[in-house]
């Protein structure tokens, strides 16, 4: 496909949220949560806990994960406060959000792995910034996680286009695949003006 017809075809961008749009540093959580553990395993056995859970597919409530965590880290917090020490890690990067949202296309949805813990605080947070979009998904809503297939084809259901039409956006090679694997367009995020150079070839700046 040429590039002046690829233009032409995207008429939806589908974006990741973390690294994308909101940057992040998970030490500044674990700064404070390592802090009130007893474990010295603490953060490892986190790990488990979360994979074992599978809460980013919504597969167990928030307040039961957290109950399961507290116990094998020996965590001295109570869930509120696990709650924002575990959210507080995001700062908007407005150069990439006005890039997306100045787009010329007809759709732009946030597609997000991410949990009923970290999507509350980012409503509250940042519901300015989702509220650019047409749609915001979160893959603890849609029962499935990036890279698999059916969580593209929920975002396209969205749009009613083909998958040809859309551009998706994120930092993990693997869901970049994952996308591309479905037959979207994508691009591997790093930053603003890499984002802006990849955009412009096609015609959407």
């Amino acid at each position: 496909m040429s590039i002046e017809r690829q233009a032409a075809s995207i008429q939806a961008i589908v974006t990741d949220l973390g690294q994308v749009l909101l940057r992040f540093d998970q030490e500044r959580c674990w700064v404070k949560i390592l802090a009130a553990c007893d474990h010295p395993e603490a953060r490892s056995q986190f790990r488990e806990v979360y994979t074992r859970a599978r809460i980013g597919c919504g597969r167990t409530e928030p307040e039961v994960f957290f109950q399961e965590a507290a116990a094998v880290m020996g965590m001295r917090l109570s869930y509120a406060e696990f709650c924002v020490a575990w959210s507080d890690m995001f700062w908007e990067d407005p150069k990439v959000i006005e890039l997306i949202s100045q787009a010329p296309v007809r759709h732009r949805i946030v597609l997000s792995n991410t949990n009923a813990i970290h999507w509350s605080w980012v409503r509250q947070q940042y519901g300015h910034v989702l509220s650019r979009f047409d749609h915001s998904l979160a893959s603890h809503e849609c029962g499935v996680e990036k890279p698999e297939a059916e969580i593209y084809r929920i975002a396209m259901a969205h749009t009613g286009l083909p998958a040809s039409a859309h551009l998706f956006i994120d930092d993990l090679a693997e869901n970049v695949e994952g996308a591309r694997a479905v037959g979207m367009d994508a691009v591997l995020h790093t930053d603003a003006t890499r984002l802006r150079e990849e955009l412009r070839g096609r015609g959407l700046v």
